[in-house]
């Protein structure tokens, strides 16, 4: 097969936060390839402009506004893409931000906690339950969850976040086991990444310095690195692969302590 293990033709595939940096890339690079995009996010307008250059690339596009914490919108998103398409490929959770979960413990109440772990865990629980049933019977079905670097590595003031994408790579293993052999299930843990939720560090020089200072490869990721990756899982081309984390962050594996990010506030 070939190079050709990693043709879309025709699959259906639904991705969360698909208006901006990861998602948005990951939605062009996969109708590249040769599938529709269901694209999913809050604002209109920032879907309305991945749709085009999906349609640009000869694709359907779908786009559905969508609060992914609410699973009433969420059903009603599956539903539109079953009733358009008749048929889902191909998931790509992956909605998730810190939010208002960065900060110390001290701070972090319940509520902010709740928060972040609904919109990074719950959102892909739910979404991966709505989308199943549909899933099972395609040849192929994939799943793929965006994870974080910070699932498994130590940093003041991430405890909320963290806990969520560490609660989500567990979540990955286990349902990829429960839903074998009819879907595939994986995730690709980000290191530190351009998009526009890390433009606090992208815009200081001294900040980005001190990040890529920790990085082996010296650089920040891309978009598409992390892209390419899922476009990786989400294709034939891993026919053979599930329940596994693939960590695309650079080469990173000492923990690089609380002292990079000094320079932010101490709580927000």
């Amino acid at each position: 097969m070939g190079i050709d293990a990693f043709r879309l033709d025709e699959k259906v595939a639904i991705v969360t936060g698909a208006g901006k940096g990861i998602g948005k890339t990951t939605a062009e690079l996969l109708a590249e390839q040769g599938a529709h995009i269901v694209c999913i996010s809050r604002s209109k307008d920032d879907l309305d402009e991945t749709a085009e250059r999906v349609r640009a690339l000869g694709r359907e596009a779908l786009v559905i506004p969508c609060d992914v914490m609410d699973e009433s919108q969420l059903r009603v998103a599956v539903e539109k893409t079953v009733a358009h398409f008749g048929a889902i490929d191909i998931l790509v959770n992956n909605a998730g931000a810190p939010g208002k979960g960065w900060g110390s413990i001290e701070k972090i109440g319940m509520e902010r906690f709740e928060h972040t772990v609904r919109l990074n865990l719950s959102s892909a629980y739910a979404m991966t339950h709505l989308c199943v049933p549909h899933m099972k019977a395609r040849e192929g079905a994939a799943i793929v969850n965006v994870s974080s670097a910070l699932s498994w590595m130590v940093d003041k003031r991430f405890s909320a976040y963290a806990a969520a994408k560490a609660g989500m790579n567990q979540m990955t293993r286990v349902t990829s086991y429960e839903l074998a052999p009819a879907i595939r299930v994986n995730a690709v843990a980000p290191g530190a990444v351009e998009t526009p939720s890390t433009a606090i560090i992208t815009e200081n020089a001294d900040m980005r310095a001190q990040t890529e200072k920790w990085i082996p490869l010296r650089r920040m990721g891309k978009p598409m690195d992390l892209a390419l990756g899922i476009l990786y899982l989400a294709s034939p081309a891993s026919a053979f692969v599930t329940g596994k984390i693939l960590e695309i962050d650079g080469g990173m594996q000492a923990i690089p302590g609380s002292a990079i990010y000094e320079n932010l506030a101490s709580d927000v």
